[in-house]
């Protein structure tokens, strides 16, 4: 006769666990990364950041480069900030360019791409790796350039 008790009462727990269950939010958090648009969406940021460089559109440049947090526009001094894309655009003016494909970030991978650029100076022609991270924002941001890929081939 004991079990006789037991079962209507394993029926209630059962049934209120599942209700729980069935009534509770589960939340799942996922890793915080690129999507999964990446391959368009980082060489465009490139397009536009080499675009502005041969046009000395420092704003767009400021924009574009930063880390994780966000664009250095956010942070730095304007003028400080001026001078040093000014020199980062000098480096970088080309007469055309080429991506070539993209690879990881060695343990940066939900974070960080490599974009490698083939770039044309006159009649030279210079691959040039570029880091883009994903903000926080959601955007993609070039973090480095392998400037002295340029400068020590010039």
């Amino acid at each position: 006769m004991r079990t006789n008790r037991i079962a209507p009462i394993a029926g209630l727990v059962l049934a209120a666990s599942m209700a729980t269950a069935c009534a509770s939010k589960r939340v799942v958090e996922r890793p915080v990364g690129p999507p999964p648009n990446a391959e368009v969406a980082a060489p465009l940021v490139v397009d536009q950041f080499l675009r502005a460089a041969n046009s000395n559109d420092l704003d767009t440049m400021a924009r574009l480069f930063g880390n994780r947090n966000g664009p250095v526009a956010n942070d730095e001094n304007r003028q400080e900030l001026d001078r040093r894309l000014f020199a980062i655009a000098s480096v970088l003016r080309h007469d055309s360019y080429t991506i070539k494909g993209s690879q990881i970030v060695p343990g940066r991978r939900n974070e960080a791409t490599q974009i490698n650029v083939l770039m044309k100076f006159g009649t030279q022609e210079i691959a040039v790796p570029w880091v883009l991270v994903y903000s926080k924002n959601g955007n993609w941001l070039v973090e480095s350039i392998d400037l002295e890929k340029i400068t020590s081939r010039r």
